[in-house]
């Protein structure tokens, strides 16, 4: 029979443990109410107010009354807890123990309590599955939350990581043991074994990271109100703050690191959880230009003869008439020769019949009267015109000249790059980066980086 070593025998008021409601509460801690009254939540939540895991909120703000129902100190359901210690997988107990020592070190105002975590990882992941970790602590499979789509009771959020940490390419997903959304881990990434890498599916990364995220601006989480606050950020849930101070309370009472098999070192966490992106348009099939035909020219034809004009009979000339002799001196004048009369013009082709006023008879013993003569009026001059009416389009702008290279940031700051209130990565809009966020080794010469002013670049070192 296996001998089980009992762990943190100590009690906190403060420790709260953050678990999944898989247990049903007494009505003593649902306020006095067997079936809790429902919340509605906003339609539109600001991204700052989903907590980590990006779970819509349910309340505002946290009510005083929740810390008045739980008692002092916290009375855990007793159905549900079984005899004897709390068991948890011995690595992932580790995890918990190993990132509240770490933060004792780097913030030692925060007082946050293993159990604390422990109770939020039995509610996020179940303990990463039962301990379901490699070697090296990463889970053998992704732990990924529901598409954040903005179905019902889920927020919407659109891709932000490219798929990177959830494997989706549209929406973003809670990933890991602690459930952190893309963009909150890249504000709280942690690296809790010292391997060099903040990976979300590391158990020893994502306690840290949820570590950091409770005492971030806050202090005295040892305190059960202000522990109650901090967990109340993480999600914005009234029974989801009273389910993590009850089994905290219960895990600080004594928990047993239970035996875990690890597995081999996982080379790919997300392999057979990716989804695929949005389905590609079909690619056109490839145009194809017909040959040019040659083009031939019709032969030219044969010149034609011309045609010969019709003969042109010569008309006789008319003999000139003799003169006539002078008469004798007191003879009468001879007669004039007969004039020949000259041949009538031709008629006119006929015009189109056009009826004609009858000629008005006149008497010539009536004096004859002109008719008046109507005046003509005056055609309006035409406009000049010209070769084509139509407006001139005007002309297009001048094309932007391709491959400008873009202008260098400014350097950054040297004294928040020093106190590491910088990203490498885009923070979410309206996000403050605070004292901590990154390494300040992280902080390379030339190094674009994000600061609370926007992009910049990290100074040359003097």
């Amino acid at each position: 029979m296996r001998r089980r070593a009992a762990v943190g025998r100590s009690r906190s008021r403060g420790a709260v443990a953050a678990v999944a409601p898989v247990l049903v509460l007494p009505a003593l801690l649902l306020g006095g109410s067997s079936v809790p009254a429902p919340q509605v939540a906003p339609a539109a939540p600001e991204p700052r107010e989903l907590g980590a895991s990006g779970a819509l909120p349910q309340a505002p703000r946290l009510s005083p009354r929740v810390i008045e129902d739980l008692g002092d100190p916290p009375a855990p359901p007793p159905q549900e807890l079984p005899d004897g210690d709390l068991g948890i997988p011995g690595p992932v107990l580790a995890s918990y123990l190993g990132a509240a020592r770490r933060t004792a070190e780097d913030d030692p105002g925060c007082r946050v309590h293993w159990s604390v975590l422990a109770s939020i990882g039995r509610i996020e992941s179940g303990h990463a599955r039962g301990g379901a970790i490699d070697v090296d602590g990463n889970t053998t499979r992704a732990i990924l939350g529901p598409r954040l789509d903005g179905g019902p009771d889920v927020a919407a959020l659109p891709d932000t990581d490219a798929g990177g940490l959830d494997g989706d390419p549209v929406w973003d997903r809670a990933v890991g043991p602690m459930q952190f959304i893309p963009s909150t881990w890249r504000k709280h990434a942690a690296d809790g074994n010292d391997d060099g890498r903040r990976d979300p599916h590391n158990v020893h990364d994502s306690t840290a990271a949820a570590a950091r995220y409770l005492c971030a601006g806050r202090s005295g989480l040892d305190d059960r109100e202000n522990l109650a606050g901090a967990v109340f950020s993480y999600n914005r849930s009234a029974s989801y703050v009273r389910t993590v101070l009850v089994w905290a309370e219960a895990y600080a009472r004594g928990a047993t690191p239970t035996q875990a098999e690890l597995a081999p070192e996982v080379d790919d966490v997300l392999a057979g959880a990716r989804l695929p992106e949005a389905a590609p348009m079909p690619e056109p099939p490839p145009l194809r230009i017909p040959d040019p035909q040659p083009f031939a020219l019709p032969a030219d034809p044969p010149p034609r003869a011309p045609e010969p004009l019709p003969p042109v009979e010569p008309r006789p000339l008319a003999p000139e008439p003799a003169p006539a002799p002078a008469p004798a001196p007191g003879s009468a004048p001879a007669p004039a020769p007969a004039q020949t009369p000259a041949p009538a013009p031709e008629p006119a082709p006929a015009s189109p019949a056009v009826p004609q006023e009858p000629p008005a008879t006149h008497d010539p013993a009536e004096p004859t009267t002109p008719a008046p003569v109507e005046p003509r009026p005056a055609r309006p001059p035409e406009p000049p015109r010209t070769s084509d009416p139509r407006p001139s389009a005007p002309a297009p702008p001048e094309p932007a000249v391709p491959g400008a290279p873009p202008e260098p940031p400014e350097e950054c700051e040297v004294a928040p790059l020093e106190a590491g209130e910088f990203a490498l990565l885009p923070p979410e809009p309206g996000a403050e980066l605070s004292p901590g966020t990154t390494d300040p080794a992280e902080a390379r010469p030339g190094l674009p980086v994000f600061t609370d002013d926007g992009r910049c670049a990290v100074p040359p070192r003097r």
